[in-house]
């Protein structure tokens, strides 16, 4: 069976009585390569295909205490000097997460500039408390792995998550 987003686009296309615009075939074009290719490898290295967006919330809060210590320097992050996506949850995972990060901590006043330095509290979030979270949900779904084998499956599956999680829409 057709991939969905291939099947819509093909309904817009003959709804236009088979005279398709370049921007049909362009997009019809990207998104037989993204299927073809990083969807592929995403399957074949056993990314998640469906993540329950849902429970990230309570399994995010459950991360508190890691969470706390490395904003309290407690335990060193290895993404405090530079941003990174967060893998194979795309920017449907990285709005959640930093949502749900904003509410633990932004909300809170746990985020005081004497503790994060050199970073406002929302750089933080985003440049450390997200790709830290996104690394620790890698893990847990990969059936709590090491974080430095989910560390290499976060890089390796950005280009994954930009396509499947998007957004809501896509």
């Amino acid at each position: 069976p057709l991939p969905e987003k291939i099947r819509i686009l093909l309904r817009k296309i003959a709804n236009q009585n088979d005279n398709p615009t370049s921007e049909d075939c362009t997009r019809f074009c990207e998104i037989h390569y993204i299927k073809t290719t990083i969807v592929t490898d995403g399957i074949q290295k056993v990314y998640l295909m469906e993540i329950d967006f849902i429970l990230l919330e309570s399994r995010i809060i459950q991360m508190k205490d890691e969470l706390l210590n490395i904003i309290n320097r407690k335990t060193k992050s290895y993404y405090y000097d530079f941003a990174i996506k967060p893998g194979y949850y795309g920017l449907q995972g990285l709005n959640i997460i930093s949502s749900i990060l904003s509410d633990l901590f932004l909300y809170t006043n746990c985020l005081m500039n004497n503790l994060i330095y050199s970073k406002s509290p929302v750089d933080y979030i985003l440049e450390v408390l997200v790709p830290e979270t996104a690394l620790c949900l890698i893990s847990q779904d990969k059936g709590n792995i090491t974080l430095e084998d989910a560390r290499k499956i976060m890089e390796d599956s950005s280009a994954f998550g930009d396509y499947m999680y998007a957004n809501l829409e896509n």
